[in-house]
């Protein structure tokens, strides 16, 4: 069986080809986390529920779903099993008790403080292939795609 190879891009637009292959980068860079999170019996929205609260000492719900990017309702579930693991618990706000806010347990905060450094070596090892300067101006570039994104 003879398969045909072209020559040209399956695109006909370079950025499409410059998205594809970003998109592949990020669902193969996930799937190694995901791996690693495994693990420790944690899903990705759950660690990085984890790593939110953890870096800020606790947020309320509604700045924790707009740090992550995702709804109240989504949110929930997550808080939900990670309270089941003992992990968070959920607070109400001493002024508004409409304000619930979610901190992280004594269990949680151990969890938080020994995951951190598998995730940052993880991601050290994605990146590696990159020196610093490379890194740096990757860095810019994303910043700079994430204002154009936040603006339309």
């Amino acid at each position: 069986m003879h398969v045909v190879v072209f020559k040209r891009p399956f695109f006909s637009s370079y950025t499409t080809g410059l998205w594809v292959r970003f998109l592949r980068f990020s669902l193969l860079s996930h799937k190694k986390l995901e791996e690693d999170l495994e693990k420790l019996g944690l899903t990705p929205p759950q660690f990085y529920v984890l790593a939110t609260i953890g870096y800020a000492g606790g947020l309320p719900f509604g700045e924790i779903g707009a740090k992550m990017m995702v709804t109240v309702s989504n949110l929930t579930g997550i808080v939900d099993r990670l309270e089941e693991k003992k992990l968070v618990l959920r607070k109400r706000d001493e002024n508004d008790r409409r304000v619930v806010h979610v901190i992280l347990t004594e269990k949680g905060t151990k969890l938080y403080q020994t995951t951190i450094p598998l995730f940052e070596k993880r991601i050290s090892r994605i990146f590696s292939s990159l020196d610093k300067p490379q890194q740096k101006e990757l860095s810019a570039l994303f910043r700079k795609l994430n204002r154009v994104a936040l603006a339309k």
